[in-house]
């Protein structure tokens, strides 16, 4: 079996976090299964957690390559002093630990980036 191979990064804005899950979904098409749903998952929850910030306006961006995939969530309402791992409401760093092969927390001059990367 062929593994897909996908090349592609961009940003969107992540209006809710159903949406979220198909915007990875549709990157993701013909990928592995569990892969797929995994990172759909995570991206959902990160999309939620940051929709939690009054006048949040949080933005995706995928990274795919072959055999990988990067996805960070960019909060521009967060005040970057606020960033930290317990910020996090508990059952994303749940699942977070779980399903991701790696992530962290970055505080940027314009807010909170989450990030995790998944192989497949």
């Amino acid at each position: 079996m062929k593994v897909p191979v996908f090349d592609s990064r961009f940003t969107i804005h992540a209006e809710h976090p159903a949406y979220a899950g198909k915007i990875i979904r549709s990157t993701l098409s013909g990928a592995n299964s569990d892969v797929v749903e995994d990172a759909a998952l995570l991206t959902s929850a990160l999309v939620a957690d940051a929709m939690m910030h009054p006048g949040a306006d949080p933005q995706l961006f995928i990274d795919t390559r072959e055999g990988h995939i990067y996805v960070e969530v960019r909060d521009s309402d967060v005040k970057p002093q606020q960033v930290d791992r317990m910020r996090l409401r508990g059952w994303v760093l749940l699942i977070l630990n779980a399903l991701a092969c790696s992530w962290g927390i970055e505080s940027r001059s314009d807010g909170r980036v989450i990030w995790f990367d998944l192989s497949f």
